[in-house]
């Protein structure tokens, strides 16, 4: 049995630790610790003692978590001291997945910890039917929130989808305008240009 293969086949064999597993900065008592982050890759070149590792895939590296998926050509990954991912950047043909949402990019950092992936290098948005062009989006994992900036597209609503209206909806509520099935209502806002 190799070096390897008697380190894993040692930590599946070890008892659980009896104390509870450490939450992330700032998360409450209701919070857990960062869910763990699978990897598959055509390669992996450890370096220890930098608590680094590269990635290489065949054709490509592939970061799971959870219901959220990353992929890109090569990947540097850095852990801490028991060996997790804290931290990796991913770079071509960049792909992260969750349900129908899926963002590409030249360059994705994923932080574990804070459970977010920030793609940047022409990154596009694509949830449904909607392509949003953007600077950088930032997607909260933990959240499931998407954050993007600078952003060119097309927004095409889901059917039972509220409007925005002056960054709120107005599912029967009261707008300035007033309610939505208001026929009386003012509408002021300005069309789309083309």
């Amino acid at each position: 049995m190799n070096g390897l293969a008697l380190a894993v086949a040692l930590a599946l064999a070890a008892p659980a630790p009896s104390s509870p597993p450490a939450r992330r900065p700032g998360a409450t008592a209701s919070t857990s610790a960062p869910p763990p982050t699978q990897v598959q890759a055509a390669t992996a070149d450890y370096l220890y003692r930098e608590r680094r590792t590269i990635l290489t895939g065949q054709p490509l590296v592939t970061f799971i978590r959870d219901d959220a998926t990353l992929v890109c050509r090569r990947a540097v990954a850095y852990n801490d001291a028991q060996g997790d991912i804290q931290h990796a950047v991913c770079e071509g043909d960049v792909k992260l997945t969750r349900g129908e949402r899926i963002v590409t990019c030249n360059r994705a950092t994923f932080e574990a910890a804070e459970g977010r992936v920030v793609c940047r290098g022409d990154p596009v948005l694509h949830d449904g039917a909607t392509v949003l062009r953007c600077e950088e989006v930032v997607y909260d994992l933990d959240q499931d929130r998407v954050l993007a900036k600078q952003v060119k597209g097309t927004i095409v609503q889901k059917p039972g989808q509220a409007l925005p209206v002056h960054g709120k909806a107005i599912d029967g509520e009261k707008s300035p305008q007033g309610r939505k099935d208001d026929p009386k209502a003012k509408d002021d806002r300005k069309a789309p240009t083309p």
